[in-house]
């Protein structure tokens, strides 16, 4: 290559990419002069890593651009094979099942469509009308990403270059789901967001049901490949005045707490208490449960062993969207955690009257993870006047 296309091995990532978020901040005419000023590797890079970001967020884009909510149902659930159609539009994805044999793709769907659930065959079907070509078959490729255990229970197997073709996209779509997750929340969209991490949490594991005592049973068993139990958990939240809650993010949250509390005021700051308690929780040693295995070479001693989503959903009046009113991971890094806690502050509603939070946790690691719990509270009017 050229010197001005070639990118040198050495070339360290971070420098890339604090080179890069740098310049994302100059204005354009900035930006290229500083550009022009670098090296011809170093200008390489940049470009290099300018189209690979560009690349991500057309996904992105294709993806929100998808599971936008419906005006008329703007808070209808969306469903896992939406989620898996919207994924499979995406420019970088598409052509991975669009350039597939048609003759292996075939059989695919026949046995999809004998050995899934009634619903996700409907969803399909819909699905694949709507669909160009190309993002059909890779549609039926993800799907088998979820069924695949199942399918090949029932001696069923890929074709041709399927098998390839279908790690190829398990990868490709795997990154892409993390640049979604980042992105989702940020539109405010309460049930596309907690249908993503569903979903995200179905292809990672191989599963094609949170509720399904097959997929459960394998959950639980690659857990416990790692020396971890499936999670119990219980959720608890509340809601009261600012200055009533003061610094208790260490504290529990007992639900049988029914003492006086200060009004919540219109326009004045509220927070919501949510606590995550972890009823599976083990002894561990450097956060890994006694009798885990070692961690591999390279493998950090501490790490994410669950990876859950705290998504505060304000409920409207019927035929009015429902906003998020708060979107937060919740990480558990050792196994001997007993609860994981977050505190969210808001400005209460106006005017006076009664309102009420859903809060969900959902887990975009463990299948099977979907707790919800209303949290109602009354704001009052501030009657005390201003200083003049």
């Amino acid at each position: 290559l050229p010197p001005e296309q070639r990118v040198e091995p050495h070339m360290a990532d971070d420098w890339l990419a604090t080179e890069f978020s740098r310049l994302a901040a100059l204005s354009p005419k900035q930006r290229q002069r500083e550009i022009d000023a670098l090296p011809a590797d170093k200008r390489a890079a940049i470009k290099a890593q300018n189209q690979k970001v560009q690349r991500g967020l057309r996904d992105v884009n294709t993806v929100l651009g998808c599971l936008e909510p419906d005006e008329a149902d703007p808070d209808a659930s969306v469903p896992t094979v939406a989620v898996l159609a919207a994924l499979s539009c995406c420019p970088s994805l598409s052509p991975i099942g669009g350039e597939a044999e048609p003759d292996d793709l075939q059989p695919l769907e026949a046995a999809l469509m004998e050995h899934c659930s009634e619903e996700d065959a409907a969803l399909y079907r819909d699905a694949h009308e709507a669909l160009p070509p190309a993002a059909r078959a890779t549609l039926l490729l993800l799907l088998w990403l979820l069924y695949q255990q199942k399918l090949e229970e029932a001696k069923y197997s890929l074709r041709g270059d399927l098998p390839e073709r279908a790690d190829v996209l398990h990868a490709a779509a795997t990154r892409v789901a993390a640049k979604v997750q980042a992105a989702l929340p940020q539109t405010l969209w309460v049930q596309p967001t907690l249908a993503f991490f569903r979903t995200a949490a179905l292809l990672s594991n191989g599963c094609y049901s949170g509720d399904a005592p097959p997929c459960r049973a394998r959950m639980a068993a690659m857990l416990a490949a790692d020396g971890l139990a499936y999670p119990r958990l219980r959720l608890l939240a509340t809601c009261r005045a600012a200055e009533e809650g003061g610094d208790a993010s260490g504290r529990d949250i007992d639900p049988a707490d029914d003492g006086p509390r200060l009004a919540i005021h219109a326009g004045k700051p509220a927070l919501l208490e949510a606590e995550l308690r972890r009823e599976h929780a083990q002894d561990a040693v450097n956060g890994r449960p006694v009798g885990a295995p070692k961690p591999a070479a390279g493998e950090p001693q501490s790490k994410a062993l669950e990876v859950y989503w705290l998504v505060v959903e304000g409920l409207r009046p019927e035929g009015e969207r429902n906003p998020m009113v708060h979107c937060q991971a919740l990480v558990v890094t050792s196994a001997a955690t007993a609860a994981v806690r977050a505190r969210v502050r808001f400005a209460a509603p106006s005017p006076a009257g009664d309102y009420t939070l859903r809060v969900h946790v959902a887990s975009s690691t463990v299948v099977g993870v979907a707790l919800a719990q209303e949290v109602p509270f009354t704001v009052q009017e501030d009657d005390v006047p201003e200083l003049e």
